[in-house]
């Protein structure tokens, strides 16, 4: 269940169900696309933004308002399910690569393979915390490689 703003004429006469395009700029209202429309899961977080909307669709419809109604059902496609963070991750895929270009330069991930030998050492310095589970191998290694630096600013 899901409240919407339905909109009125001045005249007091039910148009549809609002919902802007143009990056919130542009109103228009609908029967049919319920997905494409304003809608809150609850009255309260309706209330909050009804003030905003209903000013800007008095202005746009000369003198029609919004009230806040509960939305006929409707069932959402995959596609419009999309929140509205994976909608913005697909129209600017360009920035998102080169945020996280960004990020792995500060903090790169790095692989190799170490002997066997490495690794048997490396499994009896593992520690246990106290439910008995192992340390995680990027926990050892960030500790071994940490005393490794103290060491070696020390002179050893």
């Amino acid at each position: 269940m899901y409240y919407g703003y339905r909109c009125y004429t001045k005249e007091d006469e039910p148009l549809g169900w609002l919902y802007t395009f143009n990056k919130n700029l542009e109103y228009a209202w609908t029967n049919r696309d319920f997905h494409l429309c304003k809608r809150w899961k609850t009255e309260k977080g309706a209330k909050k933004h009804f003030d905003y909307y209903n000013n800007n669709w008095q202005f746009k419809s000369k003198g029609g308002y919004l009230k806040i109604e509960v939305m006929p059902e409707f069932s959402e496609s995959n596609s419009s399910a999309k929140s509205n963070q994976q909608r913005w991750n697909e129209a600017n895929r360009d920035k998102v690569y080169e945020s996280q270009e960004k990020y792995n330069q500060k903090r790169p991930i790095m692989s190799f393979r170490p002997k066997i030998e490495l690794l048997e050492w490396l499994e009896e310095e593992r520690r246990f915390d106290k439910d008995g589970e192992p340390e995680t191998d990027a926990a050892l290694l960030n500790r071994k490689l940490e005393k490794l630096k103290d060491l070696e600013q020390q002179g050893f």
